[in-house]
């Protein structure tokens, strides 16, 4: 304190920034049958570019999805019989489960 008799203080608040909370559009979770087989096909969008988009059902495993750029994903999985849903995820930790149509 000073002669006054005041005195101050210093205080450094650091902020740290929650995790990054992403959402996820899908664009398309389509089947169409081929020879033997048919093939799933998933496009997805994030809208955290940073993020890394899965997808799955209870037929397949989880695949990671392939980049399409500016936060867009696909995946092509052949799979028979057709799929009734398909259940996208990403690295940050969005989900989200859409029909499959054929």
């Amino acid at each position: 304190s000073n002669d006054a008799g005041e005195s101050s203080d210093q205080v450094v608040i650091n902020i740290n920034p929650g995790p990054t909370v992403d959402s996820i559009t899908v664009e398309e979770a389509s089947w169409k049958s081929g020879k033997g087989s048919g093939t799933l096909t998933v496009i997805a969008s994030t809208n955290v570019i940073s993020s890394q988009l899965f997808a799955t059902d209870p037929d397949v495993d989880t695949i990671a999805m392939t980049s399409l750029g500016s936060g867009r994903f696909q995946a092509l999985v052949s799979i028979r019989p057709s799929p009734v849903l398909v259940t996208i995820t990403s690295s940050l930790g969005a989900s989200v489960t859409v029909s499959v149509s054929n």
